[in-house]
C-alpha cells in the first residue's frame, strides 16, 4: 500500500494528477483507514470536498496538526445564504449542507440530479433549474415536497444491501418488502462519486466496508462477445461504401483492423480486468 502511494504522490509531482487519483481512489477502497492517502487526496479533490479528506485524516489521527490547521482555515469561498426569489441559481455543481442533510447536485443540460445523505436516510431526486432555490428552501425547513421533483426515491439507510460505483455514478441496491430493488445516484465526477460511497460507509457504520475486486469473468466476456459482434457489424454495413472508395482488398483491411481493435479490447478485459468497488455488509465478504 506505501508503495502504491508514493506512485500516486510520483504522478501528482510529475503533473500526471489523473493517475494519482486513481491510484489514491484505489488505495482508499481497499484500506479507508489510510491516513496518508487521505491528506494526498485532500490536496487533489476540488475545494469543497476537502474537508471530507481532512476529517478522515482526523477520524483516524486526531493528533494530526497539519490536518486540523489546514481544516480550520479552510472556509467557503461565498457565505453560506439562501439565494433570494429572485436571483438565478448558478448551475449547481459539488457539495453542502442543507437542513441536516450532505447534498451533492449535478446539472446535466435541463436536469439537476439531487443526492441527500441524511441521519436516516438517502434521497435521489430529478429537477429542474427553475425549481432549485425552492428546494433548498424547503430542505432547510426540513419538507421535502414531491411537487418540487420530477422523480424522487427515498432510501432508509437500514433496508441498503450493497453499493456499487459504476465510473462517476453509485447503484444503490436495497430492501423493499422483502424483495430488493436498486436506483442510479448520477454525480459529477469519479471525484464525487469516491466522496459519496466514502459518506456512506460512515453513515452505514462497521457492519459495512469497501472491497475491490476484479470484474466477473462471465461479464468481461459478455462485453468481448458484444464488441466482437458490433464490429462485425459495423465492417458489413460500412463494406459496400469502402468497397467504392479503397477496392475490396481496403475493404477487407479496414474492416480487420475494426475486429483487432475489438479483438485487443476482449484481450485486455479478459486479462486485466478492471476493478470493481462495492460497499457490502461484513458478512457477506
Amino acid at each position: 500500500m506505501l508503495e502504491q502511494i508514493q506512485q500516486a504522490e510520483t504522478a501528482i509531482k510529475s503533473g500526471d494528477t489523473r493517475t494519482g487519483f486513481q491510484i489514491l481512489r484505489d488505495v482508499l477502497a481497499t484500506n479507508p483507514n489510510s491516513e496518508r492517502a487521505w491528506w494526498v487526496m485532500s490536496g487533489l479533490v476540488p475545494r469543497e470536498q476537502r474537508a471530507h479528506c481532512l476529517n478522515q485524516v482526523l477520524r483516524i489521527n486526531p493528533n494530526n496538526q497539519m490536518a486540523r490547521e489546514t481544516l480550520e482555515n479552510l472556509r467557503p469561498e461565498k457565505p453560506e445564504t439562501e439565494p433570494a426569489e429572485t436571483e438565478k441559481p448558478s448551475a449547481p455543481q459539488g457539495k453542502g449542507t442543507l437542513g441536516g442533510y450532505q447534498t451533492w447536485l449535478f446539472a446535466q443540460r435541463s436536469r439537476i440530479f439531487l443526492t441527500l445523505l441524511g441521519e436516516e436516510e438517502l434521497i435521489r431526486g430529478e429537477t429542474e433549474p427553475k425549481n432549485l432555490a425552492r428546494i433548498r428552501a424547503a430542505i432547510n425547513k426540513g419538507e421535502l415536497p414531491d411537487t418540487l421533483f420530477k422523480k424522487k426515491t427515498v432510501i432508509p439507510l437500514e433496508s441498503i444491501t450493497r453499493v456499487r460505483q459504476i465510473v462517476s455514478s453509485l447503484q444503490v441496491h436495497y430492501q423493499v418488502k422483502g424483495s430488493e430493488k436498486s436506483v442510479r445516484l448520477e454525480l459529477e465526477n469519479e471525484g464525487t462519486t469516491n466522496v459519496v460511497l466514502s459518506a456512506l460507509e460512515n453513515k452505514l457504520g462497521s457492519s459495512f466496508s469497501l472491497q475491490a475486486k476484479p470484474m466477473k469473468t462471465t461479464i468481461a466476456l459478455i462485453i468481448s462477445l458484444v464488441l466482437t459482434i458490433s464490429a462485425a457489424a459495423l465492417t458489413a454495413f460500412l463494406y459496400g461504401k469502402v468497397n467504392e472508395i479503397f477496392g475490396p482488398i481496403g475493404a477487407v483491411l479496414i474492416g480487420g483492423v475494426l475486429i483487432l481493435i475489438s479483438l485487443g479490447i476482449s484481450a485486455w478485459l479478459l486479462l486485466k480486468p478492471p476493478a470493481v468497488t462495492e460497499l457490502r455488509p461484513v458478512e457477506d465478504q
